[in-house]
């Protein structure tokens, strides 16, 4: 045999070998279709769990309903407001369309105390309580701020105290039963203030000032005025809460406290016609960030409309304060709906200044839908590849059928020769 010939020979014998085992991996499809789709169904799967598992702050509605009958349901609204220096400026009220302020929150109240009363016909002691607090529910609003805050050290330190830019959140109501913390040592603001002067730190902000967590009763001073510390608090940790920092130092103070010890400028208004030289002279409030009820629920969804309902010169058609229910939130339902329209939903909080927690289920929010997306397509490829499947499987049948097996024809031809 020439080279030429074994050379032919050879790349022949090869390309049948290489012919067959593509066939192989063809015939093949159906396995690795099915696998990679069941690959993005649990992976799609796991995420979600694991996601939705981090945001207890959307489930305190489940924590409130333990032990009763009365399902009770977590809303919140957001309101926007001016900032004359930026963010280390308080939070002040535009108008009562765009903005909450104190006066408005005692009107919110009321009028939801009325409809709880409502549910109970044989509820003798109704309305607010003599403070204004509502009675068999809950509720509580925030403002936050970038304030300096600077530890007090004794008069024997033996160094500079440090100081810190941080945010720090001021808070009237029943501010744990929103925001699930961990207690490091301490415990929260009470909800009745005995001494507006305490202070509550996050665990970065306390570690960094004094290297522990046990540190009840230490110092700190922001806006010139000295703070008493209650308590360490460790926020959420997740990876999401850590991009929307959680990371960063964090304190909690009353709201009393930042209306004494950060006044707002008042501003000197003209008369506007022109006529005098006259000008009034007019306080600017402070505006609230957010507002959050925890309502009992008879009939699902209703509190989100009546909460909306409470609210001075809300217009359902045109909303200029974000309502939304933190309650079953993250539902594939309510996520698939907050995505689509693309868009739609990033139109509606265009001004708003969330707190961390929105922002780590707004980010959240944006994960879950990415996983609906890798277990819809895992289902459509499951389906296609049983398809497949089933389709290969008829067709090596039908071929068995016609052209029986090498095996069974030499078989044949010997029995037909003897």
């Amino acid at each position: 045999m020439s080279v030429k010939s074994w050379i032919r020979d050879y790349f022949k014998e090869t390309g049948d070998i290489g012919k067959r085992r593509f066939k192989k991996l063809v015939l093949s499809a159906p396995f690795w279709v099915i696998t990679i789709a069941l690959a993005l169904i649990i992976t799609g799967v796991v995420r979600y769990t694991v996601l939705t598992g981090n945001r207890a702050d959307t489930r305190m509605a489940e924590v409130w309903s333990q032990g009763s009958d009365t399902p009770y349901r977590h809303v919140v609204v957001y309101a926007r407001g001016a900032r004359r220096e930026g963010p280390t400026s308080p939070l002040s009220y535009i108008d009562q369309d765009v903005s909450l302020s104190r006066k408005d929150i005692l009107t919110i109240r009321d009028s939801l105390q009325n409809i709880v009363d409502s549910q109970d016909k044989g509820k003798k002691d109704k309305g607010v309580d003599s403070e204004g607090r509502p009675k068999d529910w809950e509720d509580c609003f925030s403002s936050f701020l970038t304030a300096s805050v600077t530890e007090v050290l004794g008069d024997d330190a033996g160094r500079s105290p440090i100081s810190t830019d941080t945010q720090v959140v001021a808070i009237e109501g029943n501010y744990p039963a929103f925001h699930p913390f961990v207690y490091l040592s301490g415990g929260f603001l009470p909800e009745v203030p005995v001494d507006q002067d305490q202070i509550v730190l996050n665990d970065v902000l306390a570690w960094r000032f004094f290297n522990s967590y046990d540190v009840i009763g230490n110092r700190v001073s922001i806006f010139g005025h000295e703070f008493v510390v209650t308590g360490v608090v460790k926020e959420n940790d997740s990876f999401i809460d850590k991009d929307c920092g959680s990371g960063e130092p964090r304190a909690y103070i009353y709201f009393t406290a930042l209306e004494k010890y950060a006044p707002l400028d008042s501003t000197i208004q003209t008369d506007p016609d022109g006529d005098s030289e006259q000008t009034t002279e007019t306080e600017i409030q402070f505006g609230i960030n957010c507002y959050e009820a925890m309502l009992p629920e008879m009939v699902n969804n209703v509190s989100v409309t009546d909460v909306k309902n409470s609210l001075p010169n809300f217009n359902n058609a045109d909303p200029k304060l974000y309502v939304v229910s933190q309650t079953g939130r993250l539902n594939i339902f309510k996520v698939w709906d907050y995505m689509l329209p693309m868009g739609e939903s990033q139109s509606l909080i265009e001004g708003y200044e969330f707190p961390l927690g929105e922002r780590a289920i707004t980010a959240t929010i944006s994960r879950l839908f990415i996983d609906i997306i890798l277990v819809l397509a895992g289902t459509a490829l499951l389906f296609l590849g049983i398809i497949i499947a089933i389709m290969r499987g008829k067709k090596f049948a039908e071929n068995n059928i016609v052209n029986p097996p090498k095996d069974d024809k030499v078989k044949e031809t010997k029995e037909e020769q003897k």
